[in-house]
């Protein structure tokens, strides 16, 4: 990127650095440089020079809009489109989720050209109870809202129009029916599923290896999968079919090299098994979408959303021969760490949050979720909820870094580090392929070792000191602040929802619920390999029409596949 004579002029000033800094720090004042590195264990330097990027090729930076779209996805950014806030939300019955959605769109949350329903399901939802059920005791209303019916989507969706909302519900094991009930609510208004726009997790393995939710083995998880693919490839062409989530391995202290390394690798694995039942790698690429961690580490983050943008385009053209800019192209949403959030002096979590934000800003994301600072304590607080866009709408209309596209790119150290990055990253992607694949990593229990030992390292840097958090292990106050937390009376509204869910089952024809669940037995019990993805998603989207309930379906799967806990 510099020419010969140029790099003989940066080496004599580094020279002359060297020794400026020797004689002044080392000699005089005593001083070493203490050791660093980023969050990925990558040693850093005190200062970078065209030295440092002298063999990285150009190509692989390009422009912006350009393969390997390293710069970001388009010739323009934020000033021809800002990013969605994309806000995340639910608690108790959806009748309390919707005022909260209404109020934050009011508030300036908002999609590309339309409304953005994004509601996280309950405790109970998530593990695929209804509110009636004896396993449900306890968690109802709680992480989240109650959605176990089409009436609980009807209370949430009504009155918006569904080909102009996106429209997700961020469940893990429980997607297939959640979407099943989803498309049978759209059509009863006159809506087919190519109409309906949104996206769904389907991120089952990853939930299971970084959120402990309860799921069937490995292998199982991995065919309803791609039959969640397989539906909305060929029936709902707008719809997001797969949600590749580092956000959860990331809230497990992985790196930032390994978030980008299993979010590559269970997309390879998917993409194979899409192309083995069948579908085209063009049809089915540009609707993987992707939740990424955004921690602390302020320069990585940024080089973590350069590099992986890098990864997916080269591995979409080299490994898939696809030459659709869509397929290349990774569209990413960036959820700020909760990790990151401290019970202890939690303002503090405001200052966190923005800076999260604003790396995701100069990373060149399309969508974010903020974290609110009350995390911690609680569930958001509506003020907190608020705080959090706040912090988008300044650092768009205030900052002034939405003017211009990648703004550090150029940067020696950026540039640098987002090679080296990338390097890591191959290198795991390539240790989870050599070991049989992302599916049989979590099988053997190798994923959850990496977890464990990053978890553990963390921990014991806090413990001691060598990771300074500010509230927590230094700059403590005595006094805590008082912040309200928000709370919800748990068991008023798991009886709420419990009678909600027994009216609703009381009003259907019951031979038709009874025979359109065997039909669904019938169905996943035929589903033996990934190669017959096909049948599921059609005979759950009749079961849904026969008002069958979440907790339902979901049941019929724990007794044909069982169900199975993580290492």
């Amino acid at each position: 990127m510099v020419d010969k004579k140029g790099l003989n002029k940066v080496k004599e000033m580094e020279e002359k650095w060297q020794k400026n800094y020797t004689e002044k720090y080392e000699k005089k004042l005593g001083f070493k440089m203490p050791e660093s590195h980023t969050e990925s264990g990558i040693s850093l330097k005190p200062v970078y020079t065209p030295l440092d990027i002298s063999d990285v090729d150009y190509s692989d930076i390009e422009m912006p809009g350009s393969y390997p779209y390293t710069r970001g996805l388009y010739p323009l950014t934020y000033q021809y489109q800002p990013w969605m806030t994309q806000q995340i939300h639910g608690y108790a019955r959806a009748e309390e989720t919707r005022e909260r959605g209404e109020k934050l769109a009011k508030e300036g949350m908002k999609g590309y050209k339309g409304a953005v329903l994004f509601v996280v399901p309950d405790l109970a939802s998530a593990y695929g109870y209804d509110p009636d059920a004896q396993e449900a005791r306890g968690m109802v209303g709680i992480g989240g809202t109650s959605v176990n019916s089409e009436e609980d989507i009807r209370i949430i969706c009504d009155g918006y129009d569904l080909k102009k909302t996106r429209v997700g519900f961020s469940t893990k094991t429980t997607c297939l029916p959640i979407l099943a009930m989803y498309v049978a609510y759209a059509e009863r208004l006159g809506y087919e599923p190519k109409d309906l726009n949104g996206q769904s997790q389907n991120r089952r393995k990853i939930s299971w290896l970084g959120q402990n939710t309860r799921d069937h083995p490995p292998q199982e998880q991995l065919k309803l999968q791609v039959e969640l693919i397989k539906y909305c490839v060929e029936n709902m062409p707008r719809w997001n079919h797969t949600n590749l989530c580092g956000y959860v391995v990331g809230e497990n202290c992985a790196s930032p090299a390994q978030e980008m390394a299993f979010m590559l690798s269970e997309a390879i694995e998917l993409i194979e098994c899409g192309i083995k039942v069948g579908l085209n790698p063009d049809d089915m690429i540009p609707r993987f979408s992707a939740q990424m961690h955004m921690g602390m580490d302020f320069f990585e983050e940024i080089c973590k959303l350069r590099a992986f943008r890098k990864m997916w385009a080269k591995t979409i053209k080299e490994r898939f021969g696809c030459e659709k800019a869509a397929s290349q192209q990774f569209r990413i949403h960036v959820h700020t760490g909760g990790i990151n959030l401290t019970a202890q002096q939690p303002l503090n979590n405001i200052t966190r949050a923005t800076l999260q934000v604003l790396a995701s800003v100069l990373g060149s994301t399309q969508s974010i979720h903020t974290s609110s600072y009350d995390e911690a304590l609680s569930l958001p607080s509506e003020d907190a909820a608020i705080t959090s866009l706040r912090i988008n709408q300044i650092i768009l209309n205030e900052s002034g870094v939405a003017k211009l596209c990648d703004p550090l790119g150029g940067s020696y150290y950026v540039e640098w580090l987002t090679d080296r990055l990338e390097k890591e990253a191959w290198k795991i992607t390539g240790e989870i392929e050599e070991r049989g694949g992302f599916t049989r990593c979590m099988e053997t229990g190798w994923l959850w070792n990496i977890l464990d030992q990053r978890i553990m390292t963390w921990r014991q840097e806090v413990d001691s000191g060598q990771r300074i958090i500010v509230g927590v292990n230094k700059y403590r106050q005595e006094e805590a602040l008082e912040v309200p937390e928000f709370t919800v009376d748990q068991e008023v509204v798991e009886k709420m929802a419990a009678q909600r869910i027994r009216e609703w089952k009381q009003s259907r024809n019951q031979d038709e619920v009874k025979n359109a669940l065997k039909r669904v037995e019938t169905a996943a019990r035929g589903y033996m390999s990934v190669d017959q993805a096909g049948h599921l998603m059609p005979v759950l989207i009749d079961a849904a029409r026969a008002r069958c309930t979440l907790g339902e379906m979901v049941g019929v799967f724990f007794q044909v596949y069982g169900q199975a806990y993580p290492c």
